[in-house]
């Protein structure tokens, strides 16, 4: 499959699996449910920037797990997974992690029998869930700043009935960080969009624009590509955007693309794989490829590198949307999730490579895909003022 220039610079689109665009070179009107009004109070996109993961960080943030409800079966060795987990991200950066007052005791006895390198930050904040990526401040470099980019959230498409103070979140931590913070009026999750630090971002068409992200609390309009890539360049300062149409089988967001493809430093692109024909990953998988492939030009020399899923791991008779891909970035180190299989060896050997000047440090995840998350899921980069 080739790809075709048109003279203004923008890759034509193949069918429903691909688009590319760049925002520089479309004119293209944005309908009337998103106002002037609101584009005019955006700071100036041009002093805009998403930062890719691999760059300085001030801090990671976590939600603390609390509610039996959301996790009947495994709440207290979930709980001490994550233990463990912001102890092992302590060796490399300082920790914020929200939880509820009742619960701090316990986490702070925990940290008093290691030696943290650096500190972990309780905050008395009961969230709804723990997945912070997704209703987090997306945070944007402005200028010399970092400033807080605050979009709704809806669980998803309201699959959970709670989710009031997830969405309190982001501007509770531009608070307590004493950043600016922007409030958008659409829904839009962390783990939806994947940058490379330099104004290219991946998504999905299974997530921007699926209807149950613009329904109940939140009506709105489906946007197209043309306006969804609007509103990308005004509100984060993109420039083009990679469209991908599917996401893994099992996956509760719809398909967030943090468990398909995942940038690097050094123009490498991660992506999932399955070699499995007869897995329900196999198709959309292959496309993904398929759309990668055809988008070589316009990723100006990226290589390619596959990360096999691990084998199929069910839960109550569900297959999960377990990826290697969905790894987590800090300072000096990736913490990558492992499950147990002869594949986690191969994929630290792949993301070593990729990551050359880290620690890769390999993570179970077995407890915590019960309930269809990994470890980027469960985080939030915060990165360094400029």
């Amino acid at each position: 499959m080739s790809v075709r220039w048109k003279h203004l610079n923008r890759c034509e689109r193949f069918g429903p699996s691909f688009g590319i665009a760049d925002r520089s070179s479309i004119t293209e009107s944005v309908s009337n449910f998103w106002k002037v009004s609101e584009l005019d109070r955006v700071p100036n996109p041009s002093a805009l920037r998403l930062p890719a993961e691999w760059e300085e960080q001030s801090a990671v943030w976590f939600s603390w797990p609390w509610r039996e409800t959301l996790w009947p079966d495994c709440l207290a060795q979930v709980q001490n997974c994550l233990i463990e987990l912001y102890a092992l991200c302590s060796e490399f950066q300082p920790v914020h992690v929200l939880c509820p007052k009742g619960d701090q005791a316990r986490l702070n006895k925990a940290f008093q029998d290691r030696d943290l390198k650096q500190p972990v930050l309780l905050h008395d904040y009961a969230s709804d869930d723990v997945w912070i990526r997704d209703y987090g401040p997306i945070f944007l470099r402005k200028g010399a700043s970092v400033i807080a980019s605050d979009w709704r959230f809806n669980a998803w498409g309201e699959k959970y009935p709670s989710f009031a103070r997830d969405n309190g979140v982001p501007a509770w931590i531009s608070s307590y960080l004493g950043i600016e913070h922007v409030s958008e009026e659409i829904v839009l999750e962390g783990g939806a969009i994947e940058s490379n630090g330099s104004g290219l971002l991946a998504t999905t068409s299974a997530v921007l624009q699926n209807k149950n992200r613009f329904k109940g609390e939140f009506p709105q309009k489906i946007p197209s590509r043309s306006e969804w890539e609007s509103q990308l360049e005004s509100r984060l300062g993109v420039r083009s955007v990679l469209w991908f149409e599917h996401g893994l089988s099992g996956d509760d967001t719809d398909g967030h693309i943090d468990n398909l493809i995942r940038f690097a430093p050094g123009k490498r692109i991660l992506y999932a794989a399955e070699s499995d024909r007869e897995s329900p990953n196999f198709a959309p998988l292959k496309q993904l490829k398929e759309t990668l492939l055809a988008a070589s030009d316009c990723l100006n020399g990226y290589t390619f590198t596959a990360l096999a899923l691990p084998d199929p791991i069910h839960h109550r008779g569900q297959l999960l949307a377990a990826s290697y891909a969905n790894f987590l970035v800090l300072n000096g180190a990736v913490i990558v999730p492992i499950f147990q299989q002869l594949g986690d060896v191969n994929a630290l050997k792949v993301i070593s490579e990729c990551f050359p000047n880290r620690s890769i440090r390999p993570f179970d995840c077995s407890e915590i895909i019960r309930e269809g998350g990994g470890l980027h899921c469960l985080s939030l980069n915060q990165p360094v003022p400029t």
